[in-house]
């Protein structure tokens, strides 16, 4: 097959215009407006195992040094930010802003500023919330048992195959796959078997 469909292509295209026809008749659309097939159903199962801090991959991304010591696994699911006036103190009535209020008091040069402060109200509900592990940790757990969950998986997929197709249905599909086409046809039989699987 690969003899008579590698010069094929190499010749005409005719692979790269039929999958490029097959792919264009699925209308898939990407950006923001592109719908989360598999996203509804696998976030509700991804956020009870482990959330990710957004804001700390976005720091990573664009080259923020504070953020190598911060861990990606969200901790606190629900913050506020609170500006509070403080009092803070200067060198002198030169240092104070225009329009902020400047005081002297035993000696020191006062004035008022806006300072930001995030309170952490609720914590995260996933499983290594509680964890006081580190990323790489995590991570290793993580990967552990989806490895071991996708063996498991195609063991039983598997398993059930093997027990749907014995009996009846195991000699028609043995009757079906191991006829040939009479003689001059003969050759046709796997590609027909390839477009059927295909199908």
């Amino acid at each position: 097959s690969v003899l008579v469909l590698l010069p094929l292509e190499v010749a005409s295209g005719f692979l790269y215009r039929l999958t490029k026809l097959v792919i264009d008749s699925f209308n898939i659309q990407t950006g923001a407006d592109a719908p989360d097939l598999l996203k509804v159903i696998t976030e509700p199962l991804t956020k009870n195992i482990i959330e990710l801090d957004s804001s700390v991959i976005r720091d990573i991304a664009t080259g923020n040094p504070e953020a190598r010591n911060k861990g990606l696994i969200k901790i606190w699911c629900k913050t506020e930010k609170i500006t509070n006036l403080v009092n803070i103190s200067v060198p002198g009535f030169a240092n104070c802003t225009p329009d902020a209020l400047c005081w002297e008091e035993s000696g020191q040069f006062w004035t008022q500023k806006n300072q930001t402060e995030t309170i952490n109200l609720e914590k995260c509900t996933h499983m290594f919330v509680f964890a006081d592990l580190p990323d790489l940790a995590v991570g290793l757990i993580l990967l552990a048992l989806s490895l071991l969950a996708l063996c498991t998986c195609l063991i039983l997929i598997v398993k059930l195959l093997n027990s749907m197709l014995k009996g009846q249905v195991a000699v028609v599909i043995k009757k079906v796959l191991n006829t040939d086409f009479p003689f001059p046809f003969a050759w046709v039989t796997g590609y027909l078997a390839i477009i059927v699987g295909a199908g």
